[in-house]
């Protein structure tokens, strides 16, 4: 199931297998890329998005060591982004990913693989300026009255 501002979005299984809307800046395609759990979602001169989701079968939980409860499922949520105009000054754990000869540090092969590098960017909550890599600065709010900068 597909909710665009809390409403199903009916997708087709085939033909022109899209739902699109013209939102007040941009054109928002989301597209079916497989008969289930697979969908393309393209906001345009923004990013293109692969979504897939995928079940935990009984193979990978002995290999994860997931400890499934025999009663339950478990999915991956699988997600490809593809940026249209990303400055090559991107930072972050993800973020970064993204540089023009990026080469990632992790292990392959490790039943679990970490990238690591998160203490850059630790913040006391999600939209805070203030880590150890941060590029940007909240630009100081003045007062009305007497020309006060205040952060």
């Amino acid at each position: 199931m597909v909710k665009w501002d809390n409403k199903v979005v009916a997708i087709p299984n085939n033909g022109d297998a899209e739902w699109r809307t013209n939102g007040e800046d941009r054109e928002v395609i989301i597209e079916r890329t497989d008969d289930i759990n697979c969908v393309r979602v393209t906001v345009a001169g923004l990013v293109e998005v692969d979504i897939r989701v995928r079940p935990i079968g009984e193979k990978e939980n002995k290999v994860h060591n997931y400890q499934m409860p025999a009663d339950d499922t478990f999915a991956h949520l699988e997600t490809q982004f593809r940026f249209t105009n990303l400055s090559d000054l991107v930072e972050g754990v993800l973020g970064k990913t993204y540089w023009p000869g990026y080469v990632s540090p992790v292990k392959v092969g490790v039943p679990m693989p970490m990238v690591g590098g998160e203490d850059k960017y630790n913040t006391s909550f999600l939209f805070s300026p203030l880590c150890k890599v941060c590029r940007f600065q909240k630009q100081p709010e003045v007062a009305a009255a007497g020309g006060i900068a205040q952060y």
